[in-house]
């Protein structure tokens, strides 16, 4: 039911607006949010040793000198002396030196003598890899298209009051609700308003957690997508098919730029982070039982912690940054930090304002189609309207387009016009001789075409049951045998193809009305000579009833004209709103 006597029935009071709302209602009860504190609790990422951190300062070489004994700087003269190199070139490789010898010790694949890794190398890399790639699903989606309601998702798991507060006081729907005097401009500019003074109350804590958070999301998508095949590549086997050792000076350039993604993961992701990619990865399974979302989210939490251990334990036992500056015999080499991250604020501020428009726009929608079924009722003299059974959806954020207004039409042609309209315009059809024969054969068209019509709205009526074509295609779109992506397809062609046939419809069903007030406005008030002259034997149809008569077409042709222009503004904002 679109419109009943005791009120319009809200038709997105429910909808589900996008991902974010459905994850939002999904584990808004408090047993679902008890049970995300429970995983949260469990699962733990550990964190990278801070020695792997990017460093940005490069080594004052003159500083080092001065803090080396007497006996080192005698040393470092001496080399200067007979070699001929500059003091600063000679601290370099005593520096140099050390890192060789720190590294060959923390990294077994390490092997400072020849400057290379060894075979067993290439198995360290290849879990890498494999742990990197983890990631590599979940995160395509959450930093693809959807990283607006993501980064918002996330947000609001680090501050429920603040979510909350927006989820209520930015709703242009319960803005009228306290308000139903404002203008609807005022309603969206009071929806803004409370969105912007809502995000400036967020603690400085919890922005460095939410920045962290999504910084280390970037960190994660940019390892995922690393091109380990080089690397491995370079693991060739031998002419007696083992792998032989690889010089650190072919992986100069791939090492750097791993260097520089591990050391923004330094800190990890956070349990709230892998909760939320896991939620977001099993949003369709969050209509199963509590006890199967706990196990499916606490398996892929857990997972995906492993996955972050493997790297971690990577970073560990690799200090990367160190193997290039080996590999360039540079002491002054720094990792470049990556960017990422920095505009999580701006996209989650846009993500409320496009989420604020959406809303709006449907309200808007929803009041403007409030009114035309008010109309639509005192029309039709009845207190509901219902949408033609069996036809999809319709709406702003459904497949089809013009659900409501095919069923005010078909409301038109199969209450209002049989019971009202058909026995006065039958009779001066009949009866009534007009001055013009093109007056008749107008009159005898837009009869015909009411009774086609008629027909026509019932055989898709037919069409659309679960026994009819479109029904049966329908059907399967729904049982599971198609897959999602597919089945969304397929509802969407279904949807255009009923839309086109219900929007001619209407549309017909629009002209049909108009003609007929055309031709009653001529037959009552028209002049001799206009296009819809009076006909000659007026007085005389309907009998001794003729005055009654003239006032049951005066009602047909009033009537005629509103209904028409009813069903003219419902399929205009149809058409419009999904412009």
């Amino acid at each position: 039911v679109v419109n009943s006597g005791a009120g319009v029935v809200r038709l997105w009071q429910m909808a589900e607006y996008s991902v974010f709302d459905k994850l939002v209602t999904r584990l808004s009860s408090s047993e679902r949010r008890d049970m995300l504190q429970r995983i949260a609790a469990v699962v733990q990422t550990p964190p990278m040793q801070s020695e792997y951190a990017v460093e940005e300062e490069s080594v004052d070489l003159d500083a080092v000198y001065g803090r080396m004994g007497l006996f080192r700087r005698l040393v470092v003269a001496l080399v200067a002396a007979f070699t001929g190199r500059d003091r600063l070139s000679v601290v370099e490789t005593q520096l140099l030196r050390d890192v060789r010898r720190r590294t060959a010790t923390r990294t077994p694949d390490y092997d400072a003598t020849r400057e290379q890794l060894r075979p067993s190398a290439l198995q360290s890399f290849r879990a890498l890899a494999e742990a990197a790639r983890h990631f590599s699903g979940p995160l395509s989606r959450v930093m693809g298209r959807e990283r607006g309601p993501f980064v918002a998702f996330l947000a609001g798991l680090h501050a429920p009051p603040i979510q909350q507060r927006l989820m209520v006081d930015a709703d242009p729907f319960a803005v009228f609700e306290k308000a139903p005097e404002l203008s609807l401009s005022d309603i969206k500019r009071r929806a803004v308003m409370a969105m912007e003074e809502t995000l400036v109350t967020l603690p400085s804590d919890i922005r460095q957690l939410i920045y962290r958070d999504v910084r280390t999301l970037h960190h994660l998508m940019t390892l995922s997508s690393f091109p380990f095949e080089r690397l491995l590549a370079e693991f060739t086997p031998g002419a007696e098919g083992d792998v032989v050792p690889v010089p650190l000076s072919r992986l100069a350039d791939e090492l750097g730029r791993l260097s520089s993604i591990l050391g923004g993961l330094q800190l990890g992701p956070s349990a709230l982070l892998l909760q939320a990619i896991s939620l977001y990865q099993e949003q369709d399974r969050l209509e199963e039982p509590d006890e199967r979302v706990e196990g499916l989210l606490q398996r892929d939490m857990q997972a995906a912690s492993e996955a972050y251990g493997v790297i971690a334990e990577f970073a560990a036992r690799y200090p990367v940054a160190d193997l290039v500056r080996l590999a360039l015999m540079n002491i002054h080499w720094r990792a470049v930090p990556l960017s990422g991250g920095e505009d999580w604020f701006a996209v989650w501020k846009n993500f409320w304002k496009e989420r604020i428009e959406t809303l709006h726009r449907k309200f808007s929608y929803e009041r403007q189609l409030e009114t035309l079924l008010a109309d639509a009722r005192r029309s039709l003299g009845v207190a509901e309207i219902r949408v033609l059974p069996g036809y999809p959806s319709s709406g702003l954020d459904k497949p089809a387009r013009h659900g409501v207004s095919l069923g005010v039409a078909h409301a038109l042609v199969a209450d209002l016009y049989p019971k009202e309209l058909k026995d006065p315009l039958t009779v001066l059809y009949r009866n009534g001789e007009f001055y013009k024969a093109d007056n008749r054969t107008e009159f005898d068209g837009v009869m015909r075409e009411m009774e086609q019509i008629q027909t026509e709205i019932a055989n898709l009526e037919v069409r659309l049951r679960p026994t009819g074509d479109l029904g049966m295609n329908w059907a399967k779109t729904t049982d599971g045998s198609m897959t999602p992506e597919a089945a969304e397809d397929r509802q969407l062609a279904l949807a255009k193809q009923v839309d086109t046939d219900g929007s001619a419809l209407v549309r017909r069903t629009i002209n049909a009305f108009r003609t007929i007030g055309d031709i009653l406005q001529g037959v009552l008030y028209g002049t001799v000579g206009g296009r819809y002259d009076s006909i000659s034997n007026l007085g005389q149809l309907g009998g001794k009833n003729s005055r009654e008569f003239s006032r049951n077409l005066e009602s047909v042709h009033v009537k005629s004209k509103s209904v028409a222009e009813v069903l003219a503004s419902l399929i205009n904002v149809e058409s419009l709103q999904h412009v």
